[in-house]
């Protein structure tokens, strides 16, 4: 959607530029996945560095959670360290969390300064399973939070503007199926499931752009009163890929179009966007079943209605 909607903003389009471009931000997504990953063991790091100035202090802290050593020996976050995929990945691609301080200061005092870590940082020896939820909550209620963080990752790429919340999302569902016995060996997502995922991602672009007259004619004549140069244009760019799911990609469902093209305006678009984008789906898909134009087969298709 973002590379589309750069495209056309070019005055002069180059559609293998724009496709590089795209493959390119796929790739730094990737990166940030793994590099935010990292940071969770750089803010174990700044906690233990932390705790050893409290300990050496001549006046010890009265507060017992200034010398809990809960965080620091977080079972989860010491899987991440040791992770062998992660370290591999942070071999090849070089990405130093201590140029940015501050960042690392401010991330852990919100931490700290939260009521769930609080509470976590008082439990006598928290289990796999405690150590594993308040790593999600620093990751949904901090890190998707931190103003610094988030200015941070927009002044080192381009590429990574409104990519944090997604990321989150992906590290959570990756940390949420780490197991203790597996030790180093716990997966990490692959930036692709397979060739095919690739070939989906070139498709959805290629088919989308040069299709952008046909789509355009098509958006208008569901549109009623509505004038198209009214409509927002990211609403349209994604109503453009859902017709081209939908159309010209006959192995996927049209009920995971539509649920994905409405889930992804709710996020990126106005408020009113999600409703807009259903309602004009739900009759572009009455339609082009009744007039056999969107014709799905191929395997997950069980329960397809051509109706």
């Amino acid at each position: 959607m973002q590379i589309i909607y750069a495209h056309y903003l070019k005055t002069n389009t180059d559609l293998n530029q724009s496709e590089k471009e795209l493959f390119e931000s796929i790739h730094k997504t990737y990166e940030l996945y793994h590099y935010l990953m990292q940071l969770l063991v750089e803010l174990k790091y700044h906690a233990q560095h932390k705790l050893e100035i409290n300990r050496n202090k001549f006046i010890k802290p009265t507060d017992p959670k200034d010398l809990s050593e809960n965080f620091v020996n977080n079972k989860l976050v010491q899987l991440i360290e040791d992770n062998f995929l992660l370290k591999t990945f942070l071999n090849n691609h070089k990405f130093n969390w201590g140029i940015y301080p501050e960042l690392i200061a401010s991330l852990y005092q919100d931490i700290y300064a939260s009521t769930f870590f609080s509470e976590y940082l008082l439990i006598k020896n928290p289990t796999f399973n405690q150590d594993k939820q308040v790593v999600i909550k620093i990751l949904t209620e901090i890190f998707t939070t931190s103003q610094d963080l988030i200015t941070t990752l927009e002044e080192t790429s381009i590429f990574w503007n409104d990519e944090l919340e997604f990321v989150i999302s992906n590290m959570v569902d990756t940390l949420k199926k780490f197991k203790s016995e597996l030790g180093a060996n716990n997966k990490l997502l692959k930036m692709y499931k397979n060739n095919s995922d690739v070939e989906f991602s070139k498709e959805l672009f290629r088919k989308t752009v040069l299709k952008h007259n046909e789509h355009i004619q098509i958006i208008d004549k569901y549109l009623n009163n509505w004038e198209i140069e009214r409509i927002a244009q990211l609403d349209i760019i994604l109503l453009e890929m859902a017709l081209t799911e939908l159309y010209y990609m006959s192995e996927i469902p049209t009920k995971v179009t539509l649920n994905e093209y409405i889930e992804i305006s709710k996020y990126y678009s106005t408020e009113k966007s999600n409703s807009f984008i259903n309602g004009i789906l739900d009759k572009i898909v009455h339609d082009g079943k009744k007039e056999g134009l969107i014709v799905k087969k191929g395997k997950g298709l069980i329960g397809e209605l051509n109706d």
